[in-house]
């Protein structure tokens, strides 16, 4: 069986990052803009993320997902502690290797009861028909669950979510 790992040389890696990083940023800029919620500081940068590139169709053509966390130093989570966003990005490569954004979800230390976390843990073959799913842990105020999502060209359709635990 082939990995579903996309392989990525360095410079690769740092310009998708860059790519990624910018579509977040602007799904942060939109949750802020139509929450209440802390500002983000004016030259916030997400600085603590996770990026990972997927052959989910075995086509040479990469699934990105991208996972970060913008702290607001200035703010306090409701429940104490830091504040923190939280962004997820999904996209899919156009001709030119430009990432085409397919899904988001973004969310903060103050809204998780509304909006989970979402952390992305690996592709998995779930129904062994030679195409992987993305399967992510969501991270909430009541505990953690499991989510597994179909890739399409242009959007990402949740099949699966359970497995709560504390």
């Amino acid at each position: 069986m082939r990995s579903l790992l996309y392989p990525m040389n360095s410079v690769e890696r740092t310009d998708k990052s860059e790519q990624m990083s910018a579509l977040a940023q602007a799904d942060l800029q939109k949750f802020v803009a139509t929450r209440n919620t802390p500002g983000l500081p004016k030259n916030a940068a997400i600085t603590d993320y996770d990026l990972r590139a997927y052959d989910l169709e075995y086509s040479n053509s990469p699934t990105l997902v991208f996972t970060g966390k913008l702290p607001v130093q200035s703010a306090k989570a409701l429940r104490g502690g830091e504040f923190d966003y939280y962004v997820t990005v999904v996209a899919r490569e156009d001709v030119n290797g430009t990432p085409i954004k397919i899904f988001s979800s973004v969310t903060d230390s103050n809204h998780l009861d509304a909006y989970a976390r979402m952390e992305i843990i690996d592709a998995v073959d779930a129904d062994a028909n030679g195409r992987g799913d993305l399967l992510f842990r969501l991270y909430s105020d009541t505990g953690v669950s499991y989510s597994l999502y179909r890739v399409y060209p242009y959007d990402m359709k949740k099949v699966f979510e359970g497995g709560s635990g504390v």
